[in-house]
């Protein structure tokens, strides 16, 4: 997408050099992706959400001939909601399983036999779910109270000890599921001009607390990042140093 020919107006002689799609907002009441343009004469990010008859905007620009240095991030971190949020689906999930486990450990003759399929079902099934879904951990959680049930025994038989281990190691991989749910893409840029500290273009992801609570845009990589970030520093210093061949050589 051409920012210039779509939705702003460009300058006297201005024209569009490279547009990336570099970002992706994903949060309550804003999602869309983010333009970065590349114009003969400035530099200039973009994200347009449109809902409904309700519009919101983020932009910044900065004269290409003022970008005096460029700062870039992709990559995965924590999000703490996601954590809290399988931590809270992980313990109804054992806690209902503790609950039924024990009763069927106290009313059937032999527990054993179902107990295995129970913890060893869980464990496999849980290879059919992705680590993006939230429901992996909560089914590993099934296997950890299938196997500690195991481990404590019945009026019937004595505790086994290896199952006791294995709710430990399923204990472990949980936590495991909970971790690899919990990270999520992250995309920043930083472009700053020669006044001093000022960076007039910033890309971010809301990160600790402000993640936790909902609050502030999670960048996330759109389809030109990887692009981007290889080639924004050569595109800006030759139209900087080189001009019109600079200009020529990036519009092709």
């Amino acid at each position: 997408m051409d920012l210039l020919q779509n939705y702003i107006t460009p300058a006297d002689g201005e024209r569009t050099v490279r547009t990336y799609c570099c970002t992706y907002y994903k949060s309550s009441g804003f999602e869309t992706n983010g333009y970065l343009g590349i114009t003969n004469k400035r530099v200039i990010f973009q994200a347009l959400s449109t809902t409904g008859k309700e519009k919101s905007i983020i932009q910044s620009e900065v004269p290409i001939s003022d970008v005096s240095g460029i700062s870039s991030y992709k990559g995965f971190y924590s999000n703490p909601s996601y954590i809290l949020r399988a931590i809270l689906i992980t313990i109804i999930a054992i806690g209902l399983s503790m609950s039924l486990f024990g009763a069927m450990r106290y009313s059937m003759d032999d527990f054993t036999a179902l107990g295995w399929i129970f913890g060893i079902g869980a464990i496999v099934g849980t290879y059919f779910l992705s680590f993006t879904s939230i429901w992996r951990a909560p089914v590993a959680g099934v296997a950890v109270a299938a196997f500690f049930n195991l481990g404590r025994g019945t009026f019937y038989s004595s505790g086994n000890g290896f199952a006791t281990f294995l709710a430990i190691a399923a204990s472990v991989y949980t936590l495991f599921c909970i971790e690899k749910y919990s990270r999520r893409p992250t995309f920043s840029l930083a472009i700053n001009s020669k006044g001093g500290s000022s960076t007039p273009i910033v890309i971010s992801a809301a990160k600790g607390l402000n993640a936790a609570l909902g609050k502030g845009l999670n960048a996330e990589p759109a389809q030109d990042a990887d692009v981007l970030l290889n080639e924004i520093g050569a595109v800006i210093m030759d139209i900087q140093m080189m001009g019109d061949y600079g200009i020529a050589k990036w519009s092709k």
